[in-house]
Parts: structure tokens; sequence; C-alpha cells
């Protein structure tokens, strides 16, 4: 049976992106488009698509496998949930609600519907994510003692300042929900372990938005471990990355292991652990792969096999639930000064 997609698209920053990758992915054989003018445009220039108006129109047609939300955090919370309630398998973009507690009523429907909702945390699917993962399972860096994550990116100013993005009503939070996201879920998926605890400061420097536009946080992982994370809304101009900008580090009792995925991606490792050692000596470890598709190719893929199988797919609805939880306990510990216990 062909697996039909419903995507909708209402002004999302990695729409060409997204949609590239539905329009590549030979597994999706019919794509019914749905919401703005664009939307509506973009179908017309895709072979396997049509479109169909609104959204309502477009999750109550029969033979729909699963749905694509490109769209503000707001409207994303709400529709996922009512796709997720249907029993339809959902793909979205991070962080997939506005709240907290939005997000409980999305991983709750898809418990209650046998569905999921999968939020677009993309590097999970990098070989160098995968690369890290092995080194530190290895023991190259020892126990972890520290870490640290850097990603700093355009300035509201040239986004356009008026951009949902820097809407606190419709994004609900600002670079947290942007790109810090990102390393709180890389975290997680390259050492295994969960962040217990935080303290943060954040701040909105450009006084025409709403949301902080820069946030520095500190966090403790559930073995010890901890460091920094820092995200802003901060180039102009822009391009290119200087390596600080754009980086993770790890440190432990045997060595040292750190990231800088623009340009020629490379890993720096530096370890006396028994069976990788290289002495004092810096190695450095280039990956080079070619990613299918746009944007996120290889999870949409991913996902589409799931939702075809009713099967559980890479990034659940309970991966979004605990980023969401850790920016949450990150904005109260802004707020009030003090450090944060991060929610199980």
């Amino acid at each position: 049976m062909a697996f039909t997609l419903g995507v909708y698209i209402e002004d999302h920053p990695h729409t060409v992106g997204h949609v590239r990758d539905v329009e590549e992915l030979a597994s999706i054989e019919h794509v019914l488009m749905a919401g703005s003018e664009r939307a509506a445009q973009i179908a017309a220039r895709m072979h396997k698509a049509d479109f169909v108006g609104g959204w309502a129109e477009l999750i109550a047609r029969e033979g729909l496998d699963a749905v694509v939300v490109l769209t503000n955090n707001r409207d994303a919370g709400r529709m996922t949930l009512q796709a997720l309630e249907r029993g339809l398998y959902v793909y979205g973009e991070k962080p997939g609600a506005r709240t907290v507690e939005e997000m409980e009523a999305i991983t709750e429907a898809a418990r209650s519907n046998n569905a999921h909702f999968t939020p677009c945390y993309v590097r999970r699917t990098f070989s160098e994510t995968h690369e890290i993962r092995r080194l530190l399972d290895e023991g190259a860096v020892g126990r972890l003692w520290s870490f640290q994550a850097n990603w700093i990116t355009s300035q509201a100013e040239l986004r356009g300042a008026d951009h949902w993005l820097f809407d606190g009503e419709r994004a609900g939070a600002g670079i947290l929900y942007w790109l810090c996201c990102h390393w709180i879920d890389h975290l997680r998926f390259v050492t295994g372990e969960r962040i217990v605890s935080v303290g943060g400061m954040t701040g909105t420097m450009d006084e025409r938005i709403s949301v902080e536009d820069v946030a520095c946080v500190c966090a403790r992982l559930e073995g010890g471990a901890i460091g920094t994370l820092r995200c802003g809304y901060l180039l102009n101009p822009y391009e290119p990355y200087d390596d600080y900008q754009l980086m993770t580090a790890f440190e432990g009792s045997h060595g040292a292991l750190s990231y800088f995925p623009h340009g020629r991606t490379t890993l720096r490792l530096r370890t006396r652990a028994a069976g990788l050692t290289v002495g004092s000596e810096l190695r450095e470890i280039t990956i080079e792969e070619e990613r299918p598709g746009g944007y996120a190719g290889a999870l949409l893929s991913d996902f589409v096999e799931a939702a075809r199988k009713r099967v559980p797919p890479m990034v659940t609805a309970e991966d979004a639930l605990y980023v969401m939880r850790v920016i949450e306990a990150v904005l109260k510990a802004s707020r009030t000064g003090s450090e944060q216990q991060v929610e199980s």
C-alpha cells in the first residue's frame, strides 16, 4: 500500500530543507499538502503532491498515514496533539510546543493512541555524533568530569525581529528552543546521562523582541559531571563560523575530546585510555559524510518506516518532553537566581 504523508506549512525557517527531504524520499509515494499560499505553490511544483486546503481538511482525509507540521510552536503544539488523537504519527520541528504542559499532553496522546511524535533532533543521525558516543562509551576520556557546548548564530536583526521566532506568545522561548535544545538532546544521546540540575542566566539584548536571545546554562549530569551550554542570536555579520562559535568538548579522568562541526567536521582527541592511547599528541578525526536530502533526510526516513510499521521512531515525544523540562528549569533558574532540579 502506498504511503501517504500530509505536510502542513505555515512560515517555518526550515521549510525548504524539509520539503526537499519529502520530495526526495522514495518511500513517500503520495503527499497531501496544506496550509499557506506558499504550501499551495510547493504542491504545484511537486510531482507527487496534491494541495488539499487547510489543517482540518488535511487530517480528515482517508488513507493518511502520517503528517509533518511546520509552523510556529504555539500552533504546532495544538496541531500535533490533534493529529495524535486521531492515531496519526507526527513529524515536526523542535521543540514541538510552547510549554512543558503542552508537551505532556502530546506525550500522553501518543501513548494513548499508539502513535508517536518525532521532534527534529537531527544531530542524532550524524556520523560524528555516533563516533563521539562510541569514543565516550569506550572510555576515551575515562570518567566524564566536564563538558561545554557553544552554538552562536545570526542576530534577530538579520532574521527579521518581527518573525514569530522572537515573539513569546507564538514561540514560547527563544534561543533555548531554537538551538540550545539540540545540544541538550545531543548531550544525553552521546553520554547516556540525563541533566539532573541546572543554573542559568538568560538575556534579551535586542529590545525589539520578547524572548531570550542569549543563554548561558550550567548543568549537572546524573554521573556528576558539570558543564556549560552557551547559545545566542549574536552574530552580525554572520558567516563564516569561528571554531569557538560552534563546538562541543568533553574532559574526563583519562583524556579530552572536542568536536567542531563547521567546515570539515573534525573531532580532536587526546587520551591515555588503554587501547586508544595517543599520549600527549592531538589526534584529529575528520568525518566526511554526504547527508541525503535537504535538512534531515535520514531522520525523516526513519520516521516514515516507523509510521509504516507502527513502531517507535528514533526520536519520540518523551525525548522532546525531557528537553523542554530542562529548558523550563533553566528559565526558572534565570528568574530566581537559584539552582533548579530537573523533573525526571
